[in-house]
């Protein structure tokens, strides 16, 4: 096991700082042929062939590039693992894979007849460290299931190697498996199933592997779930809202993702807290939480706030079953915007959206394998200690799973309403003073006793003049009538 963690130490800071894009993500599909895989070449019924080459073309982007091998272990001039060709993915990966794979025998120990061994470390550390240049890359392996270097007897120890490789070493992020019912008859052996891995090396190519899990291309040729080996502790549990027990105004709903709990609040009749009656759900497959610790935090603009969910613990809870929850929290008030802040109205009566994020963690958990999952194991190979790979570190007490969770305002249009009226009136208030300021009115004036007529505009002044011209006082209008505004000595102004 040393010489793989040396290899893969020296280029673990490659892998995690790589900034390959999940479309240059590099597939290599490892197929097995050593002695004990005698049965998937010799039945004619075996189906082993096609379906690598049926994985490679789900699996795979046309930008990306399909390493085909063939992996037993090397000895004398067999060398395991053995690139066959390479080619790129997409539509045309499939009949590029089962071209090389045709003519794909055996492989045999040197010179003699016996037939190869089996070396899981070698053809993985090769694989990494050759084709894929130490670059990301998601590793495929097909396989019976029999880790048996130079035809070991100790099995279990050359088992736990490579569970030390799929479970420890940092720079595989992420492992799934697929256990698939394949019963084969040769001359020598038979066997019932196989066993398909993904190894991802590299963060870029565990994100590519969630990619391509959630597309759904891979579930038209493998079928079945994968049962997760690596990561344990991520995206351990959901919370699937049922309806919110205090408040009719709030509506729970699941969104499309189907992870984001969406909570829709009308403003107004905002509720501050929030009982949400819901389903804790094990995503644990193919492990049973058989006992574990549930606490719970929401994150919201930078602040968190604890999370009541009752009961406190979850026990004896089944791959994707779930247990009835009820979860109470306080919405962040003072974030969600008044409904007459000037965010509620630009929303004109629709929604303003508030992300934030709940997170559950598992403590003190124990995992233990599903006793269904180990039922199918045993049957599919029996008598493999290597089905121990299922067996979770003990490393792993804790999990945390981050929940979206979406609050959806609905503000009311009253208040659009309110301030587009006060608007309109006002504007309209200035259109009619504006319409009046430019009317003149004639209004009756004695200057010295002597009757006239002035025509005044609003806001207008005038300067009176008595009959020789001189000036007699200044008379000043508003909106209604005028007043004198100055009466010069030895004059008289009156308004009539």
């Amino acid at each position: 096991m040393k010489p793989f963690i040396v290899a893969l130490a020296a280029v673990a800071a490659l892998c995690a700082g790589s900034a390959a894009r999940a479309a240059d993500i590099q597939h290599a599909f490892l197929v097995q042929n050593s002695g004990w895989m005698e049965p998937f070449y010799v039945d004619p019924a075996s189906r082993l062939k096609p379906l690598v080459g049926a994985v490679a073309q789900a699996a795979s982007r046309p930008s990306e590039k399909v390493f085909t091998l063939a992996f037993s272990q090397s000895n004398g001039k067999n060398q395991s693992p053995l690139l066959l060709g390479e080619n790129q993915g997409g539509a045309g990966a499939g009949a590029g894979v089962n071209a090389r794979l045709a003519t794909l025998g055996l492989a045999r120990k040197g010179e003699g007849a016996a037939l190869a061994d089996t070396d899981f470390q070698e053809a993985v550390t090769r694989t990494i460290t050759g084709p894929f240049q130490s670059r990301p890359g998601i590793v495929w392996i097909f396989t019976n299931n029999k880790n048996s270097p130079n035809n070991d007897q100790q099995t279990a120890e050359r088992n736990r190697d490579f569970y030390r490789l799929l479970h420890l070493e940092p720079s595989i992020r992420k492992t799934v498996v697929f256990p698939l019912k394949m019963p084969v008859q040769g001359k020598r052996y038979q066997a019932r199933g196989l066993m398909v891995y993904a190894l991802a090396y590299g963060q870029p190519a565990a994100d590519a592997l969630d990619r391509i899990l959630a597309e759904g291309r891979l579930k038209q040729v493998l079928t079945r779930a994968p049962a997760r080996l690596k990561p344990v502790d991520a995206d351990a549990v959901r919370i699937v809202p049922r309806a919110v027990g205090n408040s009719g105004a709030v509506k729970t709903s699941l969104g499309a993702d189907g992870r984001t709990v969406v909570l829709d609040v009308d403003a107004a009749a905002l509720v501050p807290r929030i009982t949400l009656d819901a389903s804790l759900q094990n995503l644990f497959y193919p492990y049973v939480i058989e006992r574990a610790e549930v606490k719970a935090a929401l994150g919201a603009g930078g602040r968190r706030t604890a999370l009541e969910v009752s009961p406190a613990t979850v026990s004896g809870l089944q791959p994707a079953a779930s247990q009835a929850v009820r979860v109470r929290f306080d919405l962040p008030v003072e974030q969600i915007p008044s409904a007459w802040s000037a965010q509620a109205i630009a929303a004109m009566g629709k929604q303003v959206l508030l992300p934030m994020r709940a997170e559950i963690g598992l403590a003190g958990q124990r995992l233990v394998l599903a006793d269904s999952f180990a039922d199918e194991l045993r049957e599919l190979f029996p008598g493999d200690p290597i089905s121990e790979v299922f067996t979770p570190p003990e490393t792993v007490r804790a999990s945390t799973a981050r929940v979206p969770l979406l609050v959806r305002v609905q503000y009311p249009l009253l208040p659009v309403f309110v301030i587009v009226g006060a608007v309109l009136a006002l504007l309209g208030g200035l259109l009619a003073l504006g319409l009046v300021s430019r009317r003149s009115t004639r209004y009756p004036v004695k200057v010295d006793g002597v009757a006239r007529q002035v025509l005044l505009k609003p806001f207008q002044q005038l300067a009176l003049l008595d009959a020789d011209g001189n000036p007699a006082g200044i008379v000043k209008r508003g909106l209604g009538r005028p007043a004198v505004l100055k009466v010069e000595d030895g004059h008289t102004i009156a308004l009539g």
